[in-house]
């Protein structure tokens, strides 16, 4: 995997309609990779906004604690499973 930032993104989304204006792809190939590049933004997105939060003294402290904390001794018939696309 390659490292990806926004500016990595946005090529990418502008080869894939350089790609369709030639017709290397068709539109649907065009929108899956573009929904693709929307969830990933969406990941950048959280990532930034946790930064945010945790410059903040007050605030990580709290954060960190919740992210060392251990989810193992929950139950299993409480957790299910999301489905995932059909392809």
């Amino acid at each position: 995997m390659i490292p990806v930032n926004t500016k990595s993104l946005f090529a990418h989304l502008c080869q894939q309609m350089d790609k369709l204006d030639r017709d290397e792809i068709d539109a649907s190939t065009a929108s899956a990779q573009a929904a693709l590049v929307g969830q990933a933004v969406n990941i950048l997105n959280y990532e930034l906004k946790r930064a945010v939060i945790l410059s903040d003294a007050e605030y990580s402290d709290n954060v960190r604690n919740v992210e060392q904390k251990s989810f193992d001794s929950l139950p299993h018939t409480n957790i299910k499973a999301i489905p995932g696309p059909k392809c």
